[in-house]
This record gives structure tokens, sequence and C-alpha cells, in this order.
């Protein structure tokens, strides 16, 4: 991607961001007719600070829209309780209260600490995976059958554990080493991932696994069978490019198993010409769901409910808050890899930036220059598999329509 590709790119998803805002308060909309959501106001802050806008607001301005997100605090319990969750209309996938607070508050943290702030409350709801008891039951309860759900489940306690720890808390250090082992130990050596040795099928695996992956990258933490894992998500990868198991992509999926892909690439050497191929193949699919308002939906030919929270709905194919953000993140990680074939590779560094705490939409950056550059002759390669691609994902759609 072109480095004035990458800035038209953030420049327009801002515009949406922005688009979404109610007046001139910090309320945002899931969508440009969808209703206020607290979830929209913490993906605003996320994607803009993605994009750079973040800066257009000042030090009082981030300070009132840190405000606006711990209103929704709990001070007895700590729980953020957004209506969307509390008030709202919640539809299937395991998605219940308690899953659905600890999912929001994972992401609020980060959300927090790029407008330079805290939550107002103590998080007591955290407090009882201090204990090694409860947190040894906690996680004999998780169900491998549903490696999807369950890996979401465990990067909020994780990063729970995480974000005390590095507040002082004295117990979380021995909580948080407990359940990195525990997770060592769940590790399914032939793929590298979680519940693919008889409960889940390598999808399901993927898709939740890049969640506890993020703690052990943060951690710096020596993973089991990386190569393994290499080629466990290099086989997902769909004929158009994406990495759900249908045509068409998917935000969650695409970036769950990019993630996987660009961290392992500055781990290990091993089939990284692969890896590039790859990701070249992924965002041509991730860049399909780019619509017309300058924002991503989340699978073209249906619309979005985020988590079976019902207002945060959005018709098909039209960009909503959510996907955006993960499909600006995504777009951001494979210009790590790619920012490494620019000659001005460090002003084009100066365009990727990620969450800078322990969360989804975290990475630690790379360096220019410290990573395998591609010849001419791969780029020009994997330009015409691209054409054939796209060619075969446009026979398709057209065979779809007149069907």
């Amino acid at each position: 991607m072109k480095k004035r590709n990458l800035e038209s790119l953030l420049n327009e998803a801002s515009s949406f961001v922005l688009s979404n805002r109610v007046g001139n308060s910090f309320e945002f909309r899931m969508w440009k007719k969808g209703q206020v959501t607290l979830y929209s106001s913490v993906f605003a802050v996320m994607t803009l600070h993605y994009t750079g806008a973040l800066n257009r607001f000042d030090e009082r301005e981030k300070q009132k829209w840190a405000d606006y997100i711990n209103s929704f605090q709990d001070p007895d319990t700590g729980v953020f309780r957004a209506p969307e969750i509390f008030q709202g209309q919640i539809k299937g996938g395991g998605h219940n209260e308690e899953h659905l607070a600890l999912h929001l508050a994972a992401h609020i943290l980060p959300a927090l600490d790029l407008l330079g702030s805290a939550p107002e409350h103590e998080l007591g709801f955290a407090r009882k995976f201090l204990d090694i008891g409860t947190l040894k039951t906690w996680l004999s309860e998780r169900d491998w059958s549903e490696a999807w759900l369950e890996g979401n489940n465990l990067l909020f306690v994780g990063q729970l554990l995480v974000y005390m720890h590095e507040a002082g808390v004295k117990e979380a250090e021995p909580a948080l080493e407990f359940f990195m082992q525990w997770l060592d130990d769940q590790v399914d050596p032939e793929t590298g991932l979680w519940g693919t040795n008889g409960f889940c099928n390598k999808y399901a695996a993927i898709y939740g696994g890049y969640h506890q992956l993020l703690l052990y990258y943060y951690l710096r933490r020596p993973l089991i069978s990386p190569e393994k894992l290499i080629d466990t998500a290099l086989s997902i990868q769909h004929v158009d490019g994406g990495y759900s198991r249908w045509n068409g992509g998917g935000t969650c999926q695409d970036v769950d198993a990019v993630d996987i892909l660009v961290n392992l690439y500055k781990r290990t050497d091993y089939r990284r010409r692969d890896i590039r191929r790859s990701l070249r193949r992924n965002h041509a699919s991730v860049m399909r769901r780019r619509t017309f308002e300058g924002g991503f939906c989340d699978r073209l030919g249906h619309d979005f409910n985020h988590m079976g929270m019902e207002m945060t709905r959005t018709p098909t194919d039209r960009a909503n808050m959510f996907s955006t953000w993960f499909g600006i993140h995504t777009i951001a990680l494979m210009a790590e890899i790619f920012k490494q074939d620019q000659p001005d590779c460090e002003s084009y560094d100066g365009l990727i930036r990620f969450n800078r705490s322990c969360s989804m939409g975290w990475h630690r950056k790379a360096v220019c220059g410290e990573l395998p550059t591609a010849g001419t002759g791969e780029v020009f390669t994997d330009r015409f598999l691209l054409v054939v691609q796209e060619l075969i994902v446009s026979i398709y759609q057209l065979k779809k329509r007149f069907k």
C-alpha cells in the first residue's frame, strides 16, 4: 500500500467516525442512523487514535470524553453499565450480561489510557481473579468446544490481571503467572492453539486463540509450537483472500489471523514468503468491505449486530464503528510488514498506531529495517495472483447476482 493511499484511508475513516458524533458531545452512534451506545464512543477513541485524528482534541476535551465514559461506571462494583448491555436486548451467542460487561471493560481500559485517563472507581468485579483458588475454579470451567467465545473470556481476565499488576496490586503477579502457566499446559502442540485436540475445529481455534496470544506477545512469553501455529493460520485462508470459512471475509476473522501471522512473522523466519503473500491477498479482501461512507462493514451482504446487542444493529453493507476500528487495525498490522519495502519507511511508520496498553488493538511495532524486504519479482508475482483472485471473486459475485 502506497503512503498516499494509507493517508487517504485514514482520513476517510476519521471522517466516518466523526460523522457519527452527536453534536459536540462525546456520544457516538454505531452507524449514521443508529442508536447512541457507549461502545461506539469507545471505538471512536481507538479509531481516531489509529488515524491520528485524536490529536485534534485538546486535553480539556479528552478529559471531558473520559468523564463521559466514566459516568457509566458503577462505583460499588466498577462495572460500566452501558445501556446497550443493561437496558437493551441481547440475542444469543453466549454473550450474556456478565460476558459483555467484561468485554466492554476490556475496551474501555485502553480507550481511557489513550485519553490520558483511567477508571474513576476501582474495578472491584475483577478482584476475585486475584485469588488463586477462585481463578483455578474459573479456569476449570472453560469449554474448549466454544474456543472462540472462551478466547474472549480468557483475554478479559488476563488483561485485567495485567492491568492490576501494572497498577501495583501485589496479588496480581502470582495470579498472572498461574494463569499463563495454565494456558501453556492447555496448548495443543500440533497446532499451537487451544481446543484443536478434539474439542473444536481450526477455524474456531484461530478466532479464539488470537485473544490469549495477545497476552503472550505483550508479556514477551515464549510460544508453544509457533511454526505449527503459522501453518494453521495460513491454512484457513479462503479463495477470496479472507480468513473466514465463507465468501466475503469478516471483521473479527480477518484480524484474528492477520494479528497471529504478523506477530509470528517478527518472531521466526519460518514461511515468511508465504505470510507476505497471504497478507497481500487479505489486504484486497479487507478493502472490499470498505464502504462509500469511508468506514468498513462487517461482512458483505449481511447486516451487523455487535455481540448480540440489538442497539448496535446496522443494515447490510453499511459501515459501523466496530468494523471500522478493526478494519483500520487489520490494515495497520499488515502495513507493519509492507512498510519494510518502502524507501521512506520512517515517515510511513509514522502513520501506523496501535493501542498502548494490553488489549485487543495493542501491537508492538517493528523498527524499520529489522525485517526482510520483498524483492521486485515477488511483488510482481503476487500482484498477478491478486488479479486472478479478484477475477474469481467478480465471477462469483456475478453468478450470485443473476442466480
